[in-house]
Order: structure tokens, then C-alpha cells, then sequence
């Protein structure tokens, strides 16, 4: 695996190509005529090409005849990538629009709306940044070089049978916002479907598990577009934090944490039935009963871009009403190194406490400070909110500790996202940078000798201010409500979700004005070094799928775990040709990018 990893990823970081094959017993034989060395490497070539989907500059890729025939098709909504960056670029050098790009290139709205465009700055590899010499060409590297806006489903199966048929490869994009590479991929085909923001609310929806509301949503909306549809209809969604996150794309099919699943349990929890089209071209119904009862087990938690195309998504919705609220400060300024650790142990053993009621918080950790920028108490007061940090506050009132704390109550859900988490539409946190997390159990946050090691460990991982943690605090087995959302094996959420109360995402924004190698390395900090020691900390634990390290070499059972042998075999089933490829996704051990970027079935 660690083999196959180098060759997958180290492929982007040092333009590394595969050496070919020794012959006979591997002995030094005198150079080969040059007709036969050639005739050697085009036959050569040509049998990889029959292992691999087809890119640019391959004899197999589509004509430009092939490409207006599948324009005609799907009614011209084929669009040819144009890397935003292409202003930063001769010959389309544009020093003010290049100017206005470079201080919104680390925002999601400069790539959300742009067909072919994704955040990972890892798998852009500097082909076309704002930050590079203008003089170096624009070029596509793993941008897909066209997209289908995507209307509905006959889009996608045109899309199926064209990929089928010139054996090229398919990617899916809703908004792009994945710290995984999966929305990236050279010489690919993308179904981008952040256009289809249809809606519609069923008040008495029926079936063998629930009766009530539900909202059925379009693949193309955002968590913004949707707490607004929720908040006009006065009741709730179990949507995400970030409000240019799609609910019904790779965050609920990733499992979904929320801000109310304290309550309500997981996104993937609340799903009643999904509208997908499979990797045949089937556009199905997939419900907890009936024939497609496994693909909706499969696709409520086994992640993205594996699956099938989604269409549509309906969710159970509930009664609106007050939120409660609060924000919690602690800075390091002013106080010595062991006194401020001391505060963040204690906040740690203070969190089984506070999430015993539901709540459910966010928070960020770095030298500077130690922050709860949104805590979230569904049909709780501000008063009620004050009463579950009460714990927190009398241990730093009492080591006089200096802090900033404020409580809030909104008459719905909407306006307290916004306020904590805005301003909407697009929120306030970049979405350039490395990424891995670990789930840390209730046994540890428990336990204060593991608490303190785990404390320590974090200490240590943004001690040279590389990186911060984000924390994300829950129990869902704190309600009858987030209880009553889920049983055991309802659904294929990673099952560590259950047993946890704390997520750590450790983040690296990525610095575009340093070199290149300077960011590779600290990715190699982060696979290597932090992740190990976290791992090291959490025994037994596991990742979130969406919030993980691409290069994790054991990502079956740490994004997986229990549920990988029946995700895998669930896959063959309904993809059994791996047309639906995303780096960590289940079946990906299946293929690995070759030195040119070609995705070739291994072995």
C-alpha cells in the first residue's frame, strides 16, 4: 500500500514516472536497435493504454467531433475549462483582474461558481495559480477539461455511455470543496451539478420508519440557499456549517456533522430517500426498504463520488423555533505557556459535560488562543447556554484566567447560523489548505492522564505555527431525538462517530507565497509526523472521511472501518466497471494515477 501511495502521490510532487519492467532475469542487455526500442515503447504504451482511461494527447481521446456530438446532446451545456487564474497568465495577462483574484483566490466563492475549478491546492500543482510567474503558460494538469451542467438525469447518463464508450474518466463536482483531490482529475469528464436547486416541502411524508415533514432538495444547493428554504418554512435542516457546503453532495454522503446533530443525529441520519442515477445509468428511488435499500445504505455515509450521481436528496425536517447560542474566548496573551495549556486541559474534560445536553460546539486552538466561535443549543435560552459552560467558567474565574465570553438566543435556527457561522452567503474561512483529522472518544476525554497526553500531542502539532486544530465538540447519544435518528447499521456513517465526542481537523492553510517544496513538505509534517502522533493519542480511533489526509496509507479502516467489506462489495456491484473513481473512495485501491496522470487499473 505505502508503495502504491508513493507512486500515486509522489507522481504530483516530483514529476516521477514509473521505471519500466526489468526483463528476463534483470540482467544489463546492450541497447536495442533504435526501430525496435521504439516499436518496444509504442507497443508498450499501447498495452498501458488498454489498463488506462484515456487523456489528452492519447490516440484514444475523443475528436473534437465526438466532443460536439455529446455537445448536441445534452443541448449545449458541454463547457470547455477556462482556469479562472487564465487572467494571471500570458497571453491573457490582466494585471488588475489578476490583482482582484489574488486577495479572494483562497475564498470558496472564486471557485464554487467556476465549471472544472476545485479548492485543493495540493492537486492544483501550480498549473494555472495566480501566484506563479505570468510568464509560466496556463495549463489544465488535473482540471478536468470539460463540464456538463449538469439539469438532470438524462444529462448524466449521456455523460455515462460518452465515458463508457471512449474509456476517458468521470468526476463529479458540486461545489468543489473537497480537501481530497476528488472533484480533480486529468483528462476528465465532470458532471458539475450546482445548478439544480430545486426544492420542495412534503409536510406528511410517510413511510415504515417516519411520518412526518420532509424537504426534498436538489443536488445544487448550498447550506446557505437550504437554511433559508428550512428557516421560510419554519422548521430545521440538519445541514452543515459552512454555507457554501452542498448538503446533498459529498457532505451528507460523507456522513454529515452538524451544528444541531446533538438533537437530530448525523445529515446521513435524516435521509429518507436519495434520486440517483447508478454507474449503468439507472435513474433509481434508493429507500431504507426495497430493492435499492443497499445503494441508500451505501450512499448515506460511504462517501461521494462513488455511488452514483445524486439528483435530489430528501431529508427529514423539524419544528423551528429558539436557538441558543455562545462564543468563549481564551487568549494566550498574558499568561505563561503551562497556564494557558492548563485552561485546554481543562476545556477538554470539561466537554462530556457540555454536550450532555445536545450541544453541540465549534471551536479553534492555536497559540494564540483557544476560541468557541459557535456552540449550538436547539430550544435552549441564552440563560440555559450559560448554565452548560458554568463548569468551563468557574475553573477560570477560579485560576483567574482571563477570557471573553457572550451568549445569544435567535428566534430560529437561520439567524443564529448566521450570526456564528456568516455573514452569508459565503462565509468567513478560507478553503485552501491541508487537512487530516481524528475522532477522539468519550473513554479518553474521560480518562486525565489520556487527556492530558492527548493535550500534550496537540501542543506539539502546531507548535511551529504551521498549523492549528479545529475541534468540533457532540455527543449523539446525548437526545432522544439524535437517538431516535439512528440504529445500529441504519446507515454506513463511519460507526466511530457513535462513541465520540470530539473531532479534531488539523488545518494548514496553504502560504501561495512560499515555493512549492516549502508546502510539500509540511504535507509530508502532517502524513507523517501529526497525524502518527495523533493517531498514537487516540487508540482505536478513526477519521471522517470528508475532514481526513488524502494520503492516510490505512484509509480503509480509519474512514471506514467495520463497514468497508459490504461498502466494497456494494461497489462492485453497482460500479463494477470503476467508472466512479475518487482518491480514497471505496474501490479506489483499484486504480492509481500513472507519472502522467492517466487513472490505470492496477496490477
Amino acid at each position: 500500500m505505502a508503495f502504491l501511495l508513493f507512486l500515486l502521490f509522489g507522481a504530483f510532487v516530483s514529476g516521477y514516472v514509473p521505471s519500466q519492467r526489468p526483463r528476463g532475469n534483470g540482467l544489463s542487455l546492450p541497447a536495442l536497435p533504435r526501430g525496435f526500442a521504439e516499436a518496444d515503447h509504442i507497443y508498450e504504451k499501447q498495452e498501458a493504454l488498454k489498463r488506462c482511461r484515456c487523456i489528452p494527447g492519447d490516440s484514444c481521446w475523443p475528436s473534437s467531433a465526438d466532443w460536439a456530438s455529446l455537445n448536441k446532446t445534452v443541448h449545449g451545456r458541454l463547457i470547455s475549462t477556462v482556469p479562472v487564474a487564465q487572467v494571471c497568465h500570458f497571453p491573457d495577462y490582466n494585471d488588475a483582474a489578476c490583482g482582484v483574484l489574488k486577495t479572494s483566490w483562497s475564498r470558496p466563492e472564486t471557485h464554487i461558481f467556476a465549471p472544472g475549478d476545485f479548492v485543493a491546492p495540493y492537486f492544483q500543482n501550480q498549473t494555472c495559480d495566480p501566484y506563479v510567474s505570468k510568464e509560466k503558460p496556463c495549463t489544465l494538469g488535473n482540471y478536468p477539461p470539460y463540464s456538463i451542467n449538469v439539469t438532470g438525469p438524462a444529462d448524466v447518463i449521456a455523460a455515462l455511455k460518452f465515458v463508457q464508450k471512449h474509456n476517458i474518466r468521470l468526476v463529479i463536482k458540486n461545489t468543489g470543496q473537497d480537501f481530497l483531490g476528488k472533484s480533480s482529475g486529468k483528462g476528465a469528464l465532470e458532471l458539475w451539478t450546482a445548478n439544480m436547486k430545486s426544492s420542495s416541502f412534503i409536510p406528511n411524508y410517510v413511510s415504515k420508519d417516519y411520518k412526518g415533514q420532509a424537504l426534498k432538495l436538489g443536488a445544487g444547493l448550498v447550506n446557505s440557499e437550504a437554511s433559508a428554504l428550512a428557516r421560510d418554512l419554519n422548521v430545521r435542516l440538519v445541514g452543515g456549517s459552512s454555507p457554501t457546503v452542498g448538503p446533498v453532495g459529498g457532505f451528507t454522503t460523507g456522513g454529515g456533522h452538524s451544528p444541531v446533530m446533538g438533537h437530530y443525529g448525523l445529515a446521513a441520519d435524516n435521509v429518507l430517500e436519495w434520486e440517483v442515477v447508478t454507474p449503468k445509468g439507472e435513474h433509481v428511488i434508493a429507500k431504507p426498504e426495497g430493492k435499492y435499500a443497499d445503494l441508500y445504505w451505501a450512499l448515506s455515509g460511504g462517501g461521494g463520488s462513488t455511488w452514483g450521481v445524486v439528483i435530489s436528496m430528501t431529508s427529514r425536517v423539524y419544528p423551528d423555533g429558539p436557538v441558543g447560542g455562545a462564543q468563549l474566548t481564551v487568549p494566550a496573551q498574558g499568561l505563561a505557556a503551562d497556564v494557558y495549556w492548563g485552561a485546554v486541559t481543562a476545556f477538554h474534560s470539561f466537554i462530556p459535560t457540555f454536550t450532555n445536553d445536545g450541544t453541540v460546539a465549534t471551536s479553534l486552538l492555536n497559540n494564540d488562543a483557544l476560541t468557541m466561535f459557535a456552540a449550538t443549543s436547539p430550544d435552549r435560552t441564552a440563560d440555559q447556554v450559560k448554565d452548560q459552560l458554568s463548569t468551563f467558567v468557574k475553573y477560570l474565574d477560579a485560576e483567574k484566567i482571563p477570557y471573553s465570553v457572550n451568549y445569544t438566543s435567535f428566534d430560529n435556527y437561520y439567524d443564529h447560523l448566521a450570526h456564528y457561522l456568516g455573514p452569508y452567503p459565503y462565509g468567513a474561512f478560507p478553503v485552501t489548505q491541508l487537512t487530516g483529522g481524528r475522532f477522539v472518544s468519550r473513554a479518553v476525554l474521560e480518562s486525565q492522564n489520556a487527556t492530558q497526553n492527548l493535550v500534550e500531542t496537540v501542543r506539539s502539532v502546531i507548535a511551529n505555527k504551521h498549523f492549528y486544530v479545529t475541534m468540533e465538540t457532540f455527543d449523539l447519544n446525548a437526545t432522544a431525538g439524535s437517538r431516535a435518528a439512528y440504529h445500529d447499521g441504519k446507515n454506513s456513517a463511519n460507526p466511530t462517530f457513535r462513541d465520540s465526542q470530539l473531532y479534531y481537523i488539523v488545518i494548514g492553510e496553504w502560504d501561495f507565497t512560499i515555493p512549492r517544496a516549502d508546502m510539500m513538505a509540511r504535507q509530508d509534517e502532517l502524513t507523517h509526523t501529526i497525524l502518527p502522533a495523533l493517531k498514537a493519542a487516540t487508540p482505536g480511533s478513526s477519521s471522517y472521511l470528508n475532514e481526513a489526509n488524502f494520503a492516510d496509507s490505512d484509509w480503509q479502516q480509519s474512514f471506514y472501518g467495520k463497514n468497508y467489506p459490504r461498502l466494497s462489495q456494494i461497489k462492485s456491484r453497482y460500479d463494477p466497471d470503476s467508472l466512479l473513481y475518487a482518491r480514497t473512495a471505496v474501490g479506489s485501491e483499484k486504480l492509481r494515477e500513472d507519472g502522467q496522470g492517466r487513472l490505470c487499473f492496477v496490477g
